[in-house]
């Protein structure tokens, strides 16, 4: 075949392929080598590069939203307190209930043991069966009513309808009758 002629038996493209590259590449590995390893390693540095700042981006993306989501829920829990405490605060409980939500209680607020201080009393003839009911908030009243038999209840009811009239109480009556 003529050095000129462009097409080529597919034995001498084998032998391009099988004998002659190899030995070439085999003589002018000692020129090659070192260009292929700093070509190697700079593509290495370019991907360690890109890997980090996908990495970097992709953290600060995470934070903000976290961040994000910290914050509506901030909102979301003080909205709740907020209805929470003017519930409370239209059936008499208000500072009770909201500064215990709050994990604030004030200094002249009972403890737990003292809310359960005041016992029930045998009769209801004219008297009321929970000692001082009158002085007491709907929170420290509201534990007592469980341990009343129903003519007890009904006279608290009575009283409660025809004075403060606290929700709290009377629905946990209504809640209590209805067993």
């Amino acid at each position: 075949m003529a050095e000129g002629d462009t097409t080529r038996e597919p034995v001498e493209a084998l032998l391009d392929l099988l004998l002659y590259a190899p030995l070439g590449l085999v003589t002018q590995l000692d020129d090659l080598l070192p260009g292929l390893i700093e070509r190697g390693r700079s593509q290495a540095a370019m991907a360690k590069t890109i890997g980090e700042f996908a990495v970097r981006a992709g953290s600060q993306k995470a934070q903000g939203r976290a961040e994000e989501t910290q914050r509506t829920l901030e909102q979301a829990a003080q909205a709740i307190l907020g209805v929470f405490s003017s519930v409370m605060d239209r059936t008499g409980t208000a500072t009770s209930a909201s500064q215990a939500a709050s994990g604030h209680a004030p200094a002249s607020s009972p403890s737990p043991a003292s809310v359960t201080t005041p016992t029930p009393r045998g009769g209801t003839s004219g008297r009321l069966p929970i000692a001082k009911y009158d002085s007491l908030k709907a929170a420290e009243i509201i534990p007592l009513l469980d341990g009343l038999k129903p003519a007890q209840r009904a006279a608290i009811e009575a009283h409660e309808r025809s004075g403060r009239s606290r929700k709290t109480i009377l629905n946990r009556l209504a809640q209590l009758s209805s067993r």
